[in-house]
């Protein structure tokens, strides 16, 4: 993987309303490391804290406006728009 298609997600000041947040807090300690979604892409989207890979192998603008709380280090993370370069 190209480190120029890993991106550190946007880390939110406050806890958001709970039914807007992806956790994994409800799986054992081994299922709550893996990424929350692995596609088919190029991209990949880390923690902006710890550098936790919480989404792997995206296409572009396939997840977005979602919030997810890291499982490593329980920050509320969001992608940020990524502008393609042409």
């Amino acid at each position: 993987m190209n480190d120029q298609n890993t991106y550190k997600m946007r880390i939110l000041p406050t806890k958001p309303i709970d039914h807007t947040v992806f956790s994994m807090d409800n799986l054992t300690q081994e299922r709550r490391m893996e990424p929350f979604v692995t596609g088919e892409g190029v991209i990949d989207y880390q923690c902006g804290s710890c550098g936790h890979f919480i989404l792997r192998s995206l296409r572009w603008a396939q997840v977005t406006q979602a919030v997810y709380k890291c499982p490593k280090c329980g920050h509320y993370n969001q992608i940020e728009p990524i502008v393609k370069k042409h």
